[in-house]
């Protein structure tokens, strides 16, 4: 039969030295204000992959890939947005993702 359309191949890809991998739980006022958006903002430029979701119970999940350093860049980036009001972080280290190749946000 035929393939109208093509199956993605995922490619392995090698990943820089010191990447880590991190899952970020946020609780506070994070949701209804763009705040995936500014993860995804500040995460984007300093070649963070990862995604960032909101859960049903008004918090925002992200998972963010990375080196430590700049892992901590984003975080304080979000902590010293104005409208944005983070009561509590909770992370936890994951496994790298050695397919993943960019930073999106899940609806």
């Amino acid at each position: 039969m035929f393939r109208l359309f093509k199956k993605k191949e995922k490619i392995k890809r090698e990943l820089p030295p010191g990447t880590i991998r991190k899952e970020f739980h946020f609780e506070g006022n994070v949701q209804n204000i763009g705040f995936r958006f500014e993860v995804q903002i500040h995460a984007k430029p300093l070649g963070i992959t990862g995604y960032a979701k909101n859960n049903d119970d008004g918090s925002v999940t992200a998972e963010l890939q990375g080196t430590q350093k700049n892992i901590n860049k984003v975080i304080t980036y979000l902590k010293n947005i104005d409208r944005i009001q983070i009561d509590s972080i909770t992370e936890k280290e994951l496994p790298l993702d050695c397919y993943e190749n960019d930073f999106y946000i899940l609806y």
